[in-house]
């Protein structure tokens, strides 16, 4: 055994000597020869030129044309070489390389242009071919240009084309709307050239941005390149004919054609996870319904009104995208608009969310079956355009985003666009989790960054658009769920008052909200037991507590009436706790010593003030005017005076006192 362990080490060292002499033999990899500059542009009447050359071996230089000389041609270690350039009586340009070999090493390319008396813009590469994607910060190719004139990049009028000629009739609408505008040059289209009083050519480098191409044809953009003063500057080509443009033609691939079947779902979320760069990747030749966070339509299932059931079956359902990286300045994959019986869709996780500002798309805006959709922690800023297409939504998650104001969000989430809404969260829209005192910031930045949904709802009475937005919010019936924590949301909740009269002729509870003995399938939703809280409808057992004295059932506004999670813990929040939240008839539902009455832990407003509610505090509270401190005899009043819900107390306290006993 021990023989054979000494093998087996000898093995193991010999291949770390094979892959070490493997890495320092491999062509190019050393930095053995550098050269201070890659291009060099000379004018007709030619000239010298200095060229650094470093390095720690012998090397020798070789020329592809006699027109320029090296001194030196060859040394070890650095050197100064200086090149001379003949003139020429030529009209055109011509170009040659000078190649620096060390010593066993991959050589490095110097190229020299010389342009004639002619006016030139050259293009060192004037044919680009693309991928159809690739990576965010991938998606972009640099152009050298040598010019002798000055000139502009004609962005406003590319010729964009596809290589396959005319889409047909069936692609011709998705194909047209992804036809043009896929490139995009970074900084001016006038790019810097110093001729040198209009005299010496130079050659400038300008970097073009593109997009990804979601469609099954062949993309062509000609890009031209002009003079600047065409009245002044007659171009010419290499062999001397008078032209008007020079041009850069830029080709992409087709992407892979998505088919409206099962094969093409499986596709489309393929290409989604590897264009945001998921931390979850699937096998294709693996089934999809093994795929986790993928669900497909089963025969069994309960579709949706307009359905084609038959087409639907074995279709994605809903799927998780999480764990991945869009960059700054772009949108969700276009392949989402694929999954066309989508369901339900979540989008979790997005690098560095809270320091980037995130745009969606507008894809996702056709889903028309989509009921759920989470999309957290992405870095969102706003909201697609059109997401009120999105009818059929009933849940709603857009927590931990970066939306700055809650009247632009409930400018699109509302009650009108979104009847059959029934969740929305809003939660942990900060951009900081650090910064606890609004009175440090006067512009609702921290360290230079938007501190993320910073809102003042101002004091009760107060109008302002983002006190409204709440009032608005509050004032949606069809909500069972709500979250609105862990933000940067200063002011006082909107009072009994406030709701009342925003609320109308809905002001308060009446008998159609309640349904009396066991609750069937349709009610419990939009039913409130009648049973257990038939105070809200009475106004002869007035209610007195540490916050308020003689509280009337018939006095309670009716806010979000039927929701069963309320949450608006870890703001700024100041003032008095109202009525309508402390005689919710779910409010024991909610968690409020956790979900409602904490705010932020020594946070301060804007004010300086110390945040929290004034008449109530999160760690003395007690439910004994809710469903009182003993256990009640229904039968008997006396033993659950001065409690709203007595047969709450049978719920959340006699179950644990049985159980102990």
């Amino acid at each position: 055994m021990k023989y054979i362990n000494n093998i087996t080490w000898a093995l193991i060292l010999c291949m770390g000597l094979v892959v070490s002499c493997k890495d320092d033999d491999e062509p190019g990899t050393s930095e053995a020869l550098t050269l201070d500059k890659t291009e060099i542009t000379m004018g007709p009447e030619g000239g010298t030129e200095r060229v650094q050359v470093t390095s720690n071996l012998s090397w020798v230089s070789s020329v592809s044309g006699p027109w320029v000389s090296v001194s030196p041609a060859n040394g070890i270690g650095s050197a100064e070489c200086i090149l001379s350039v003949d003139s020429t009586l030529e009209n055109t340009s011509r170009t040659l390389e000078i190649k620096y070999a060390p010593q066993g090493q991959q050589p490095q390319t110097l190229t020299v242009t010389q342009f004639g008396f002619g006016k030139q813009i050259l293009i060192k590469d004037p044919e680009v071919e693309l991928e159809s994607s690739a990576n965010y910060d991938d998606r972009y190719f640099d152009v050298t240009i040598s010019t002798n004139v000055e000139l502009k990049i004609d962005m406003d009028n590319i010729d964009y084309s596809f290589a396959e000629g005319e889409p047909s009739a069936e692609d011709e609408e998705e194909a047209n709307s992804q036809k043009t505008g896929w490139i995009e040059l970074e900084g001016s289209n006038t790019p810097v050239v110093d001729l040198d009083r209009k005299a010496r050519p130079r050659t400038v480098k300008v970097r073009f941005r593109w997009d990804m191409n979601t469609i099954a044809y062949t993309r062509v953009a000609k890009v031209s390149l002009v003079p600047l003063h065409p009245e002044e500057d007659q171009l010419v080509d290499n062999d001397g004919n008078p032209i008007e443009k020079v041009t850069l033609t830029v080709t992409q691939e087709a992407a892979p054609k998505i088919t409206d079947d099962r094969a093409g779902d499986s596709l489309a979320i393929i290409m989604i996870c590897e264009k945001i760069q998921s931390m979850v990747s699937y096998d294709p030749s693996e089934n999809m319904r093994n795929w986790d966070g993928v669900t497909l339509w089963e025969r069994t299932d309960d579709f949706p009104e307009g359905m084609d059931k038959e087409a639907a079956i074995g279709r994605v359902r809903s799927v998780n995208f999480m764990g991945f990286d869009i960059k700054e300045g772009e949108d969700f994959p276009r392949e989402i608009r694929y999954l066309k019986y989508l369901e339900g869709l979540y989008i979790q996780s997005n690098t560095n969310r809270q320091s980037r500002e995130m745009h969606f798309g507008e894809d996702i805006c056709d889903l028309k079956y989509l009921k759920n959709l989470n999309i957290t922690s992405y870095g969102l800023v706003d909201l697609p355009e059109n997401i009120q297409n999105l009818k059929s939504l009933e849940s709603l998650v857009l927590s931990s985003n970066n939306f700055a104001s809650l009247a632009d969000l409930t400018a699109v989430i509302n009650k009108d666009n979104f009847p059959n809404l029934k969740m929305l969260d809003l939660s942990g829209c900060r951009r900081s989790d650090a910064f606890i005192d609004l009175s440090a910031t006067s512009d609702n930045t921290y360290n230079g960054v938007p501190l993320g949904l910073c809102i003042n709802i101002g004091k009760v009475g107060t109008v302002n658009p983002e006190r409204q937005a709440l009032i608005d919010l509050l004032s949606w019936d069809n909500l069972t769920s709500f979250g609105l924590s862990y933000g940067y949301i200063e002011g006082e909740l909107p009072s009994d008052e406030e709701m009342v009269a925003a609320l109308g002729a809905k002001a308060h509870y009446s008998e159609s909200d309640f349904f009396e003995g066991g609750a069937a399938a349709t009610d419990w939703e939009y039913k409130i037991s009648k049973d257990t809280c038939q105070w809200l409808l009475s106004d002869d057992r007035p209610i007195t507590n540490d916050l308020s004295s003689n509280v009337r059932g018939t006095d309670v506004p009716r806010v979000l009436p039927f929701a069963r999670v309320f949450s608006i813990n870890l703001n700024f929040l100041t003032g008095p706790m109202p009525n309508w939240i402390m005689f919710h008839p779910y409010f024991v539902e909610w968690n409020p010593g956790s979900m409602v009455l904490n705010q932020q832990e020594k946070g301060k407003n804007s004010d300086g003030v110390i945040v929290g509610f004034d008449n109530i505090s999160p760690y003395d509270f007690n439910y004994s005017y809710y469903y009182g401190k003993d256990r009640p005899d229904m039968s008997d009043p006396s033993t659950y005076e001065n409690v709203a819900y007595p047969l709450y107390y049978f719920r959340y306290v006699a179950l644990d006192e049985d159980a102990s006993e």
